[in-house]
């Protein structure tokens, strides 16, 4: 075979190669049925061994080790690592358990109050006067007493006390001695007008729960911006991947073209610029190889990152290899369908109206709090005393000794400055939020259109460097033929030689794109977790 007859056949086989490169079917996954829990979708052994006790047995046994030091991984099982071990999501998972406690502390003002007062003095001094009994009058007292207090949800709140007294005194004209009275009272306050009703009251609850739905929507969306940025960067080392070979190739041709030019300058047919020319591009070539051979290791580093592979330290020194390859399926996006499901499943959509909710809840309590303050107040109790504890317990219990008060209170501060401000503040944040919203509603809207038309874009320019790629492969055959027959020179072939190269690397890099938009596209619709067959 000779050198051009090499040339040519290299040619053809890199002209194949990319040919057939652009669509690989993706099979169909299994839904996970638990929270971001990709323990519950199965990977390959040796990956299991790689995360412990993250992932389980293999679905499809793609992910294997190769060999020492090289890791194949899938792009769902890198997705799936990512969501397991990506620490911006292990960060946002604490938030909704956080707020899951101001709950609690929220309700917890509607907690009924225990005390229990043990008090035991004794008081000598000298009386003045014989009608004190005594000439030093000593005083002993023992007290226990106990209450239950509770603030209750429609604006009431209750005291439920019992007070034992026990007296003792050397007085001579005591009649009991000692003395045992016990008191047992049930008082109760109920705002009228300010802090009236359940609303009011239980306001900070559903704010507090509000608050929780807000963390998980802002997890949903940290777990949607790492799934994306899985996804750009497992098809940017795709694409470097490819592109080294496509690299290396080109370096062949330069090194066959040159060996070429030798035989025909030995043959007397060229020049020996010839040669030099064709060292030239190979040399050209090298820098090339090696510039790729760096974006690769960049690629993988960015990758290791966001997944943040549980192996430590040693996984910077292993070599991750794609088992996908950028598949080409042509999608018809519906730009009004895909915007109003943007609408419904954004996050932080969902968070902003769950933002007005709150400020609309602060917006009632302000404005009820501009409302004077009216209390019914009312008390009832037994009253009991004997010279005996039993005695005393008897006359409580028998509801015979009663005491009863009731009255209306009612306070308004004049002027009201601070409640008139701090309603005008919960209604200019009620405003600002529904502006926000306002604001954000098309700003979606705008984020959706543009990445619908990067999607359509992206189809025409894969058909446009596929077109450009097969022209290019037809130019440098036409014009190895021409070198052949001694009508052109090596400049020339080395220009195609180029052009080619550059149209391959093109035609790669427009299908990982395209992969990348269709992963953008579904983020900006708020449906990248259901994409990849994920659950909250």
């Amino acid at each position: 075979m000779t050198a051009l007859q090499r040339i040519v056949y290299s040619w053809t086989m890199s002209a194949m190669f990319l040919i057939i490169l652009p669509v690989v079917a993706v099979g169909a996954e299994n839904v996970l049925s638990s929270p971001l829990d990709p323990t519950r979708v199965g990977v390959s052994d040796d990956l299991r061994r790689l995360v412990v006790q993250s992932v389980p047995q293999a679905e499809s046994g793609q992910t294997e080790l190769t060999e020492v030091g090289e890791l194949r991984l899938s792009l769902r099982e890198a997705v799936l690592l990512a969501v397991k071990n990506n620490l911006d999501i292990v960060i946002s998972a604490y938030n909704p358990k956080l707020k899951s406690e101001d709950i609690v502390i929220a309700k917890s003002i509607f907690d009924p109050t225990f005390s229990l007062t043990l008090d035991a003095n004794r008081t000598t001094s000298p009386t003045a006067t014989r009608l004190a009994g005594a000439t030093v009058n000593t005083i002993e007292n023992r007290d226990v007493n106990t209450s239950l207090v509770q603030k209750l949800p429609f604006g009431a709140s209750y005291t439920l006390g019992l007070t034992n007294n026990r007296y003792k005194t050397n007085s001579q004209f005591a009649d009991i001695n000692p003395s045992y009275k016990s008191v047992l009272t049930l008082s109760i306050t109920q705002d009228l007008l300010k802090n009236f009703g359940v609303d009011v009251n239980t306001a900070p609850i559903k704010i507090a729960r509000n608050n929780q739905a807000i963390s998980v929507t802002q997890l949903r969306q940290q777990a949607n911006q790492v799934i994306t940025s899985v996804h750009n960067a497992y098809w940017n080392l795709v694409f470097a991947i490819e592109n080294l070979e496509v690299q290396q190739r080109s370096l062949r041709l330069a090194r066959e073209l040159e060996e070429l030019n030798r035989a025909r300058v030995r043959a007397g047919v060229a020049a020996p610029v010839e040669v030099t020319q064709a060292e030239a591009q190979a040399a050209a070539q090298v820098q090339n190889v090696i510039l790729a051979e760096k974006a690769i290791k960049d690629a993988e580093d960015q990758l290791k990152l966001i997944i943040n592979f549980p192996d430590g330290e040693r996984i910077w020194a292993r070599t991750l290899l794609p088992a996908d390859t950028p598949p080409f399926e042509v999608v018809q996006v519906n730009t009004d369908a895909s915007i109003q499901e943007a609408l419904e499943k954004r996050p932080e959509y969902a968070a902003q109206k769950l933002t007005i909710q709150n400020s609309d809840l602060n917006l009632r309590v302000a404005r009820n709090q501009l409302l004077p303050s009216l209390q019914l107040q009312g008390n009832v109790g037994l009253n009991g005393l004997n010279g005996s504890a039993g005695g005393d317990l008897d006359r409580l219990t028998s509801g015979d000794f009663t005491q009863w008060s009731a009255g209306l209170v009612l306070t308004y501060p004049l002027g009201n400055r601070s409640a008139r401000s701090a309603f005008i503040q919960a209604k200019l944040s009620h405003d600002q939020a529904e502006t926000s919203l306002l604001n954000l509603k098309r700003q979606i809207i705008t984020q959706v259109r543009e990445a619908v038309r990067r999607v359509e874009a992206d189809v025409r320019r894969v058909e446009a460097t596929r077109a450009a790629r097969v022209l290019a492969e037809e130019q440098l055959r036409v014009e190895q033929k021409r070198l052949e027959a001694g009508v052109t020179t090596t400049f020339n072939v080395l220009s195609f030689q180029r052009d080619l190269a550059a149209a391959q690397a093109s035609e790669i890099q427009a299908i990982t794109t395209y992969n990348q938009d269709l992963a953008n596209l579904e983020l900006q619709k708020g449906t990248i977790l259901e994409k990849n067959q994920l659950e909250l």
